[in-house]
């Protein structure tokens, strides 16, 4: 599959999956006792009064009819109002998204960077000794949950050489690019537990183009290493390490939940717990 039929392919799958999610979580709160109004008016409920707000809200219309109605103002970036702060979704998330776009664009690049260096300098030549210190470092890091990595960071970076800190405390109003130190622990987490589990997928990548005919034949005719890297090896490993890369993204989005938690970070993450 070629690099654009890959990607396409991806995007139509994640929709596809945010499509089957909202619909299975609609259908999970339709089935639930109670309804938005109940929840809004909590002690004060009274048959008139849920009545009267249920009209409001257009909860006295039908299932399908309401969740079509949310799904066309989603498609024209209408996400609704809260049923907790009655401020409009969109305004409730759109400083924490703004946060954890922030992070999640440095731990991806950083996690790139490591998966990348490290793939390739394990599977330049595999079973050598940059191969097998490789192997062992991520295959201990990724044997580690991404909280107890985090835990240890703050121990050594926060406490013991106080260095960053341990809280990543973004002001009101202010964006974390306004202190980058903020991002460094977080980003750290993620890029290094991300960076060592694309590293090994990288590594049997660059093992097997490493084997292939002609970097074997550039080798053979006594071509410096940094010039069969570059010119033989790294050019046959491009679209498989894309999607190598790709694979890691739903990990930044995933560990991003715990890690948010783990830092007082306030991204999506933390909003969400």
């Amino acid at each position: 599959m070629s690099l654009g039929r890959f990607v396409v392919a991806r995007l139509a799958a994640t929709v596809g999956i945010a499509f089957a999610v909202s619909l299975v979580l609609f259908a999970a709160v339709e089935w639930l006792p109670g309804d938005a109004a109940t929840n809004i008016l909590g002690q004060n409920a009274t048959p008139d009064r849920v009545e009267a707000l249920r009209q409001q809200l257009d909860l006295d219309a039908g299932p399908i009819e309401r969740y079509l109605s949310w799904l066309g103002g989603v498609v024209q970036g209408d996400f609704g109002t809260s049923v907790t702060s009655q401020q409009p979704v969109w305004q409730a998330i759109e400083t924490p998204l703004r946060n954890s776009l922030i992070l999640g664009a440095v731990s991806f690049v950083a996690m790139s960077l490591i998966a990348i260096g490290l793939g390739v300098a394990a599977g330049r030549r595999p079973g050598g000794r940059a191969d097998r210190i490789t192997s062992a470092i991520t295959s201990s890091i990724a044997s580690v949950p991404d909280f107890v990595l985090g835990g240890v960071l703050i121990a050594v970076f926060a406490s013991w050489l106080d260095l960053l800190p341990a809280v990543s405390l973004v002001p009101i109003g202010g964006s974390p690019l306004d202190d980058p130190t903020v991002l460094v622990l977080p980003a750290a987490t993620l890029s290094v537990f991300g960076g060592a589990f694309g590293a090994r997928l990288i590594r049997a990548v660059v093992a097997d183009a490493a084997s292939s005919p002609h970097v074997e034949a550039a080798v053979l005719a006594g071509l410096p290493e940094r010039r069969v890297v570059t010119r033989h090896l790294l050019p046959s490993i491009i679209a498989p390490t894309a999607q190598v890369i790709a694979s890691i993204v739903p990990y930044v989005v995933g560990g991003a939940i715990v890690v948010e938690q783990l830092f007082g970070y306030p991204g999506v993450g933390a909003s969400l717990v």
